[in-house]
């Protein structure tokens, strides 16, 4: 699922418009907490997957290189829903308008997550297909 703003769109509303009192449009923070939902339930998809690896299996030379991609991919959805979480609280305690370079990073952010959970699904998806746990 892609969000509605492209980083086209935030990067024209950052150079065409003043932020007062360091808001966000209402669509842009839709697009974060949609974002910041996808990867909780990554979180929470990579978290199941090993689980069940574990029961089924146990923990074997075999499985160890696939229950640490599983951690690395819950490190990873949990790195960009930080991020999101700490730049909105940076944007939102600047006064009285919220620094370009900010928005800018933010704007980055945006584009980047996309990709990012495709990613994140697609090595889920494989490893749930190597142990037939689909």
């Amino acid at each position: 699922m892609q969000n509605n703003c492209s980083e086209n769109d935030i990067l024209f509303w950052l150079k065409n418009q003043i932020i007062y009192m360091a808001k966000l449009p209402a669509e842009t923070l839709s697009a974060i907490f949609s974002l910041q939902q996808q990867f909780l339930e990554q979180i929470d998809e990579a978290r199941a997957v090993e689980f069940v690896l574990l029961e089924q299996f146990g923990e074997t030379e075999e499985t160890i290189p696939e229950l640490d991609e599983l951690s690395s991919i819950r490190e990873r959805a949990d790195s960009y829903y930080s991020r999101f979480y700490v730049i909105l609280r940076r944007i939102y305690d600047a006064q009285p308008v919220a620094p370009r370079d900010i928005l800018e990073l933010l704007s980055r952010y945006i584009s980047e997550a996309d990709g990012t959970i495709e990613a994140i699904q697609a090595s889920i998806q494989d490893i749930k297909r190597n142990w037939n746990l689909l």
